[in-house]
């Protein structure tokens, strides 16, 4: 699992794009259980749940960021994290990953995302998070155990979360500079895969307006993007942490 969990962190931003470009690629959509009026309860509910994913990973950013982006493609880690969210799930991000995972195939609604791109991802994030505790344990010895024991691995506590995060001003600025990629990305998914499904199995003819509208979301989530990239680039965004 270790293992598994060092080649999928070197990896791990390229996965998510590429699962749902093969995915769209050798894959069609489909109604829930075959059923479309089923299907738009089950395709609302994925799009709750990636959005609720996103918002997560939002709010523990925006508190504490811990910096595990590694080191030459290997986990590495200057400190051990344990404030804001992080005092209640040792890894409240990966949480939030695989909430937009499932919310999207969901969306997709494909057979193949029930069958091997959820259980996938579920695979990926643990053996990741086998290989980064790992590491965490050997770097930070007891202080680790100490924090493993007192602190859930994935499902948050919520308990003592608003004096957790009374030391701590959110920080906007540092949320968009982060985690501005992911967001949109996010946001764009749901938008393509609801227009390719829409097209598939509907027909353009058919859903014509709602398609056109959805695609006005793409320019203006490209000039969004730009611009947040350029206040990023350009050293506006920044703050101290």
């Amino acid at each position: 699992m270790i293992s598994a969990g060092n080649l999928f962190f070197r990896f791990r931003n390229g996965l998510f794009p590429v699962i749902f470009i093969l995915l769209a690629l050798f894959t069609r959509p489909a109604f829930f259980l075959g059923h479309p009026d089923l299907d738009k309860i089950v395709v609302t509910l994925g799009i709750l749940i990636a959005l609720a994913g996103q918002c997560f990973r939002l709010f523990v950013i925006g508190y504490a960021y811990i910096k595990r982006g590694g080191k030459d493609g290997k986990v590495y880690a200057d400190d051990l994290v344990t404030q804001g969210v992080y005092a209640h799930s040792r890894n409240p991000m990966y949480v939030g990953n695989f909430m937009i995972a499932v919310g999207l195939g969901l969306v997709y609604g494909s057979p193949w995302v029930y069958f091997f791109v959820i259980p996938f991802f579920a695979f990926v994030y643990l053996s990741i998070v086998e290989a980064e505790e790992a590491y965490l344990k050997k770097r930070f010895g007891k202080e680790f155990d100490d924090y493993a024991e007192r602190v859930n691995r994935f499902w948050p506590n919520f308990r003592g979360l608003g004096k957790s995060l009374a030391g701590f001003e959110y920080n906007w600025k540092k949320v968009l500079r982060k985690d501005y990629g992911t967001l949109f990305g996010t946001l764009f998914g749901i938008v393509a895969i609801s227009i390719w499904k829409m097209t598939y199995l509907y027909g353009f003819a058919e859903k014509k307006s709602t398609i056109l509208s959805l695609a006005l979301f793409i320019p203006v989530g490209a000039i969004l993007y730009s611009l947040v990239r350029y206040l990023k680039l350009t050293g506006r965004l920044a703050s101290p942490d």
